[in-house]
């Protein structure tokens, strides 16, 4: 159900900041503060700081250790995808350190990319590009699993026939949700009529949000 709530938070993030899908690259470096926090149960944490004068939608961190300067990874945090609101001037957003995977742990971070929620970009293309491809993806994601909703509607599918069709489909987020969805209407759609709508109330959302993430271009 999670991940069921977090692809329609994502939905409502996206219309509501329409503009942060048409990438502009910004013509001063934006500055951000990262620190590495110490352990604790479950690890350092890694905290980045908005200080730019405008809210971001995604980071594209660059990791590494002093151990190996010459080894180093790049992760992306995007709020837009992760049902998350936009990082606002001042604000923080902080991650434990396991989750790079990157070994040796790291202690060296720092942000080489950023997306504006006003769609305005800075970074290398091609690190800009790890964000704004990886939406693109997730939109055709979405468009996939809308064109199996609408045929299974137009054709008035039952749950078995729904189950089998998103069966063997590879397990994005947007397939999770349906399915997530499918198991729980066993319980909440009493009538026929409730199951129809909760799969149209799918359908609805994975096409607007489809449109949406499809709008992002690489620079």
């Amino acid at each position: 159900m999670k991940r069921f709530t977090a692809a329609l938070c994502a939905l409502s993030i996206a219309m509501f900041f329409p503009s942060a899908l048409y990438p502009q690259q910004a013509t001063e470096r934006p500055e951000f503060r990262v620190e590495i926090q110490p352990a604790g149960n479950r690890g350092p944490n890694c905290t980045v700081t908005n200080l730019s004068g405008k809210p971001v939608w995604a980071l594209v961190l660059e990791i590494s250790s002093s151990s190996q300067p010459a080894r180093k990874a790049k992760k992306v945090w995007d709020m837009l995808l992760e049902s998350h609101p936009p990082i606002e001037p001042g604000a923080s957003i902080a991650r434990p350190v396991y989750e790079f995977a990157f070994s040796p742990l790291p202690d060296r971070i720092k942000v080489i990319a950023a997306v504006w929620t006003d769609g305005e970009t800075f970074g290398a293309p091609a690190s800009v590009n790890l964000i704004l491809n990886n939406r693109a993806l997730r939109g055709a994601q979405y468009e996939d699993a809308a064109a199996i909703l609408q045929q299974g509607l137009s054709q008035n599918w039952t749950r078995d026939q729904y189950e089998q069709a998103f069966r063997d489909k590879p397990d994005t987020g947007a397939v999770y949700t349906v399915r997530t969805a499918l198991s729980a209407t066993l319980q909440t759609a009493r009538t026929p009529q409730d199951f129809t709508h909760t799969m149209q109330f799918l359908l609805t959302n994975f096409q607007q949000l489809s449109q949406q993430l499809r709008k992002v271009k690489p620079i």
